[in-house]
């Protein structure tokens, strides 16, 4: 027999992501595969990379988050620096760079948008999203049935296993195949207003034995908000206040122009931003002037 925890979407919530490992721990686990999104809007960065690194962490999937890290920023934020998004990613690549060890994004940029194992004699699919595409609203809970159906019907899987929703999510295709989502560690999500007061932190343990899967353990771990957001105002996280209204809304703020405008014009992000760009642009014209 074998335990598996699946755990993803983190978003840079350190302190969530402690306890989950803390709780995967007391119910044994033997392996764990990450689906992706490590970072952002929170304020973990070395530390969630250590973490992953010290437990057996035996898949890691890259998450249109993590992708931001590696996208050319300089051409994307000078071509669209008009939209209030653009802003709040730069500004949070920014945090990142700034405080993260330059191997672990490295290592970040190494991992696939996809993997497949097998275990139990089961062919399983791990994915973000899409095997060929780590973003999108396809796969949301409620969306049609052909949307999960092509997760698993280009191969012979038995089980796909996708984040990305920030919900936890069980069903089945319409072959009876299984789709599983172990929900978000740092942002899990909800449109339902009775749900909204539940910001525990979500992740899934598998049990596979001889016969196949023993049992799916969809597992909720509550941890301290306050000491989360200590750490964030400790670190200097931009857009603070928009992460702590993540934990009492459940919402994120990434097409949230409103609410991004007033804090991009209350801090002079759109500035900084502005003056990390030429600052890359600079470093990019010396790099070329020295080679």
């Amino acid at each position: 027999m074998k335990k598996v925890a699946i755990i993803s979407d983190i978003h840079g919530n350190f302190t969530a992501f402690k306890n989950v490992i803390a709780d995967a721990e007391s119910q044994n686990v033997d392996e764990y595969w990450f689906l992706g999104d490590l970072l952002m809007p929170g304020p973990g960065t070395d530390s969630i990379m250590e973490l992953l690194n010290s437990i057996n962490t035996t898949q890691m999937i890259r998450g249109n988050w993590d992708d931001f890290l590696f996208e050319d920023i300089l051409t994307i934020g000078r071509k669209y620096i008009q939209e209030p998004q653009t802003t709040y990613i730069v500004e949070l690549i920014k945090y990142v760079s700034d405080h993260i060890a330059p191997k672990y994004l490295n290592q970040m940029q190494q991992w696939p948008i996809y993997s497949e194992t097998k275990i139990s004699g089961l062919n399983i699919l791990l994915t973000h999203n899409y095997p060929a595409q780590n973003h999108g609203h396809e796969l949301l809970p409620y969306k049609k049935q052909q949307n999960f159906d092509k997760l698993l019907f280009n191969k012979p899987y038995d089980i796909a296993i996708y984040g990305h929703t920030h919900h936890q999510l069980f069903r089945t295709s319409s072959n009876d195949q299984l789709v599983i989502n172990p929900g978000s560690i740092g942002q899990p999500y909800t449109a339902w207003d009775n749900f909204n007061a539940d910001r525990r932190a979500q992740y899934t343990i598998i049990t596979f034995d001889d016969t196949g899967y023993g049992g799916i353990d969809f597992r909720k771990v509550a941890y301290s908000i306050d000491d989360e957001l200590k750490f964030a105002e400790e670190n200097n996280l931009p857009f603070f206040k928009l992460y702590k209204k993540i934990f009492t809304d459940g919402k994120a703020f990434t097409h949230n122009n409103e609410a991004l405008n007033k804090q991009i014009e209350k801090y002079d992000y759109k500035k900084d931003v502005l003056k990390y760009l030429d600052q890359l642009a600079r470093f990019k014209e010396n790099s070329s002037e020295n080679s």
